[in-house]
């Protein structure tokens, strides 16, 4: 079952229609938009949780929010992995095809922000080649994808072979969120035995790289395979306690400590459980979900712009700051979501006025 790329959506006579529709994982679909509205939601908040004070409501308010949308980037990543995994893929064509593809977008898109951040008062060549090279705040995601498809064709030897593949799924959560995990709770009892155990295990510098990889071998792992029903409730329940410690217990260390105090790492296991809770119900709801074709042709369409919606949206938060919005403290718990969706949309209309750029279009978007 593969995910055709080739789908585009046109306009005729008020009809949407969807060209070369093959069979495909539609959960997919959903699964894309819902996390590009959790990543801006992140950003959103950290608007707030940057500049107010801990004990304030509002700062509150946008640190659950914040909390909550955590699970959508390693969501990112394990959608990934479930699509190009299944794809018998030479390292030729991963390098031509989408690593090109992508390293080209990292290019343009860090020289349009770095222009945007130079200040025009001591600008230079230095200062323009060095914003260009440190990228805008969201562009590591790129980085981390292009290690992650260089690695493809070694990673579809793992999923090959079964036994395998479940060998390195229990390895890798011992290593990257066993341990980690029992570091960091060590903490609270010992600080010395926290800081010796912390030193060792950073030394094999195996974190930044491999958690992600396992979220993209994991997706891959999820969406091949069928989960009961008992198992999905108990993955359901791990992943409800999830997002409770992301959000209030996260806030009731920082009320503590008195700073901003998160447990919003991928490595943590709140994050996991969520993750992995959202992966399985969009699964379980969205891909037999009966809609009809326009809604569907519609959600498809935009699931395909939401690369660009990452790309875009923190040019857009760039000026809504400007216009001083997140400043606004009334019904914020309804403001942020709205804000949120309006910079979501701006995007969307954005990136699709950016592709039909002829030629340099699909360079951008």
């Amino acid at each position: 079952m593969k995910e055709d790329k080739n789908n585009y959506l046109y306009i005729n006579k008020k009809k949407l229609k969807i060209k070369n529709n093959n069979l495909r994982f539609y959960y997919f679909d959903y699964l894309r938009i819902f996390c590009s509205f959790c990543v801006i939601l992140i950003h959103v908040c950290a608007q707030y949780n940057d500049h107010l004070d801990i004990n304030t409501y509002e700062f509150k308010i946008a640190y659950y929010y914040h909390g909550f949308s955590r699970f959508s980037v390693p969501n990112f990543f394990m959608i990934s992995g479930a699509v190009f995994l299944q794809k018998d893929l030479s390292l030729k064509i991963i390098f031509n095809k989408y690593i090109k593809r992508i390293f080209i977008h990292l290019l343009l898109w860090s020289i349009i922000y770095g222009f945007i951040n130079i200040n025009l008062e001591n600008i230079n060549i230095k200062t323009i080649i060095i914003q260009i090279i440190k990228g805008p705040y969201h562009i590591w995601y790129l980085y981390t994808t292009i290690g992650l498809y260089i690695f493809i064709p070694f990673t579809r030897i793992i999923i090959k072979n079964n036994n395998l593949l479940k060998t390195f799924i229990i390895l890798n959560f011992i290593i990257l969120f066993v341990i980690p995990n029992y570091i960091y709770l060590l903490s609270y009892y010992s600080l010395e035995a926290h800081k010796l155990l912390n030193y060792i295990n950073s030394r094999f510098n195996v974190y930044k790289m491999s958690v992600n990889n396992f979220y993209f071998i994991y997706g891959y792992y999820l969406n091949t395979k069928e989960m009961n029903n008992e198992y999905k409730i108990i993955i359901y329940i791990l992943g409800l306690i999830g997002i409770l410690f992301t959000t209030k217990i996260s806030y009731y260390f920082s009320c503590i400590k008195k700073k901003k105090t998160n447990h919003f790492n991928s490595k943590y296991f709140n994050i996991f459980f969520t993750s992995i809770s959202i992966f399985i119900f969009f699964k379980s709801y969205f891909n037999n979900l009966k809609i009809n074709n326009i809604k569907n042709n519609i959600i498809q369409y935009i699931s395909q712009m939401t690369f660009g919606i990452y790309l875009v949206h923190p040019l857009i938060i760039v000026y809504m700051k400007k216009l001083n919005i997140f400043f606004i403290k009334r019904n914020i718990i309804l403001l942020i979501p709205i804000i949120t969706l309006v910079i979501f949309i701006i995007s969307l209309i954005f990136s699709i006025i950016l592709k039909k750029i002829p030629k340099f279009g699909k360079h951008l978007i």
